[in-house]
């Protein structure tokens, strides 16, 4: 069977990721902000709290967050990560001040798409974002074109 682009499923995605922005730090959110309007992306939202996180991306359905893990209010970004991406499938990027190792690890159970260090620059923004949203795209094509049978069995 041949392959061309003709034959591929149509899936529509916006040129560029409508991106969310979960960050408690105003500063550095505005600045988040700025860079990736810089870049050509879409920020949709900035938000401070896990909880708000979770609210706007079920609302929303931003192609990525970008999360800091230390939020205002009772759950971290950690917590909100993981609601994020195994109820609603959003690709996750970490930007963050803290690397130690435990925080790595619960961060890990998550399947983040990245983890950006602070202070953040612009071309890692960029690589780590257009990587997240590849892959995403990607695990969303497969999903769609996964095999399903033409008739239930009977019982």
């Amino acid at each position: 069977m041949e392959m061309n682009r003709e034959s591929l499923p149509s899936m529509t995605f916006p040129a560029k990721p409508q991106i969310l922005i979960v960050e408690d730090d105003f500063i550095i959110a505005a600045n988040l902000q700025e860079n990736l309007e810089s870049l050509g992306y879409n920020v949709i939202d900035r938000l401070d709290s896990a909880e708000a996180a979770i609210q706007q991306a079920a609302k929303l359905h931003p192609d990525v967050v970008l999360m800091d893990i230390r939020l205002q209010g009772e759950l971290d970004g950690i917590q909100a990560a993981e609601f994020i991406w195994d109820q609603l499938q959003i690709p996750l990027i970490y930007v963050t001040g803290h690397s130690d190792r435990s925080t790595m690890a619960r961060a890990r159970k998550t399947y983040p798409f990245g983890y950006i260090l602070k202070p953040v620059k612009g071309p890692e923004l960029q690589v780590a974002i257009a990587r997240a949203w590849t892959v995403a795209k990607k695990l969303k094509a497969m999903d769609e074109n996964a095999w399903t049978p033409l008739s239930s069995p009977s019982v």
